[in-house]
């Protein structure tokens, strides 16, 4: 027993995975199970020092085809944070059925010092054997998941040119029998209802808004286990994708072509070319949002976590792009303004940025750092950050989303600065790049590692605002309010010293104060409250102000210049606006549930 307490101790980490979702709720499943004997396996191999960590990384539902699972990202951030020795799998294929993603895995792995144990194939990746003989399953591995693929691929076309519809919900206005789908006339009036719409008005919004005055909801079906979908509203989207299926003219749309089918069609063959000639005919034409070079489109964000999404406008001929904040409606009732971002000087300013940052070694090492980079590796690359920026300068701007959007993981607009912060993965393999031919990221790698590096860069790219935020209503009709003549009068009075002011530019603040008929520190307290709220200097003029605020409180206070503070320091409610309804198609509110009709009717 001494001699085995000598040895280190190995903390053992086991990883188990199920394809599907099939008897998971079961108490004892194929999860259970893999974890039983991985256990029983580490539990063989103490007297090496093998210690079974507690932790459980279970992915139930997953396929091994890629690397996006919650419990394999978690067990990638604990080898990232030195809590595992080694892996231990039931069967290669639970970690992954990929050889690409297997060797990105294994670089990881090795990167860390982490053995590979798969326990029914009887090796680990701690010797060449083990690992040739790995890659070799691997290959097997993933042909199999190939051929089952190609096998449903084939099947699936097989039914299509056969004119039957392959798995699947029944579409709507159509019903499930034993030899294929069936008109279901009360969902089948609907459907000629919206094609006849959209060819008398021309337009999806008026088919949208006819959709919504009737009440049509989707129909209820059941699914395979009988639970029940559909009942709700008609959204946007349904509408749209019933005028673009081919199976309401009797086809079945296929991967590039469409085949006859079995069933019965639900308009005529001419309805359905002219819905279509007049679906193209109203296809947004360019320029489009993605037609642009504008790269940061889908990174950014604003400082009070609001998408901020590329906007186009023209006007007299011209195109004006700009990065604009989702005008989410939270934001629109605490009176919080859009923030509007030139796209040009946003890009032009990222990208200066980005360039300086590379060119800057002492925080270009500071963001390796955090990959546990050191020594002459760090050196290495960190004496390439200048040649990488000005490669970065000169690339092709058709290159620059791509290299963006895997380097950069958010960009963060406040109002005097602009937070880049950088996936520290892919600012490793930066290093590595030429500059001939496109840098693309491995999205694959990004949930296993959350290694980040921000940059902060003092800059002001937000414009003026466009919309007012002057919050004055009209008086209230309100019997019980009387105006405070203390406080009526302090107003007034801070009124007339403002006046003294601009007209004797000329007289000392003493002087003034003479003219005001009051000391000077009176006159100064004075002048501070022509800064109040223009909503809390008509609210004491109205008599609303609350019964808190009294001429001492008011004039003894040092009045701050934000408008949201004196409001918190006098007892004033926060502004908010009530939202009118807004009725476009997509964005409007839909009847209430007492108004709805449902397709069955």
């Amino acid at each position: 027993m001494r001699e085995f307490s000598d040895q280190p101790i190995k903390r053992c980490a086991i990883y188990t995975r199920k394809s599907t979702t099939h008897l998971l709720d079961h108490e004892v499943n194929s999860l259970v199970t893999q974890r039983e004997i991985s256990s029983a396996y580490i539990k063989s191999q103490q007297y090496k020092g093998w210690v079974e960590l507690p932790q459980h990384h279970d992915d139930g539902g997953h396929s091994g085809s890629g690397l996006e699972r919650p419990a394999l990202a978690e067990l990638m951030r604990d080898i990232e944070a030195g809590k595992v020795d080694a892996v231990v799998v039931y069967k290669i294929d639970r970690l992954t059925r990929s050889l690409l993603d297997f060797v990105r895995l294994i670089e990881m792995f090795d990167r860390q010092s982490i053995t590979l144990v798969s326990i029914s194939q009887a090796f680990d990746t701690s010797d060449s054997m083990g690992r040739m003989i790995l890659n070799v399953l691997l290959t097997f591995s993933q042909f199999e998941r190939e051929l089952i693929a190609e096998r449903v691929r084939d099947s699936i076309r097989t039914r299509k040119r056969h004119g039957r519809i392959h798995g699947g919900l029944p579409p709507f206005g159509y019903i499930a029998g034993t030899d294929g789908i069936h008109i279901d006339e009360a969902e089948a009036a609907i459907v000629r209802f919206i094609f006849t719409e959209f060819l008398r008005t021309r337009r999806y919004t008026a088919v949208m808004r006819a959709v919504r005055e009737a009440g049509y909801c989707s129909s209820v079906k059941l699914s395979r286990r009988g639970v029940p979908r559909g009942g709700t509203p008609m959204s946007p989207g349904t509408v749209y994708g019933i005028l673009r299926n081919p199976i309401y003219v009797g086809q079945i749309h296929g991967h590039d072509t469409t085949y006859q089918g079995l069933h019965k069609p639900l308009i005529s063959e001419a309805t359905w070319v002219a819905a279509q000639a007049l679906s193209e005919k109203r296809k947004k034409r360019s320029p489009h949002a993605k037609a642009t070079h504008h790269f940061l489109a889908g990174l950014l964000w604003d400082d009070l976590g609001r998408h901020m999404l590329l906007d186009l406008n023209w006007q007299r001929g011209r195109t004006y792009c700009a990065y604009v904040s989702s005008n989410a409606a939270w934001s629109q009732v605490e009176y919080r303004r859009a923030y509007r971002c030139n796209a040009d000087n946003l890009d032009r300013t990222v990208l200066a940025a980005v360039c300086e940052f590379l060119g800057d070694r002492g925080k270009l090492r500071g963001a390796l750092k955090g990959l546990g980079l050191f020594g002459n590796e760090l050196d290495q690359l960190a004496a390439r950050g200048k040649v990488l920026s000005t490669t970065l300068e000169d690339i092709r701007p058709e290159w620059r989303a791509d290299l963006f959007r895997a380097l950069v993981h958010r960009i963060e607009i406040a109002e005097e600065v602009v937070s880049v912060t950088f996936r520290s993965l892919e600012l490793r393999r930066l290093m590595a790049w030429d500059g001939k031919t496109a840098f693309r990221g491995r999205a694959a790698d990004w949930p296993c590692s959350d290694a980040c590096y921000v940059l902060d860069v003092d800059v002001r790219v937000i414009t003026a605002e466009r919309w007012p935020s002057l919050h004055i209503r009209p008086r209230p009709d309100a019997p019980g309010a009387l105006p405070d003549p203390k406080l009526v009068d302090l107003i007034r009075a801070a009124r007339k010293a403002q006046i003294l002011v601009d007209e004797h530019r000329d007289l000392s603040i003493e002087a003034l104060a003479k003219k005001q008929g009051c000391r000077p520190t009176h006159f100064a307290r004075l002048i501070r409250l022509n800064y109040l709220a223009p909503d809390i200097a008509t609210s004491i003029l109205d008599g609303t102000q609350p019964t808190s605020l009294d001429r001492k409180t008011l004039l003894d206070s040092n009045v701050p210049t934000s408008w949201s503070v004196q409001r918190k320091l006098f007892g004033f409610p926060a502004q908010e606006r009530a939202l009118a309804p807004r009725t476009l198609y997509g964005r409007g509110l839909w009847p209430s549930s007492a108004g709805r009709r449902p397709a069955s009717e």
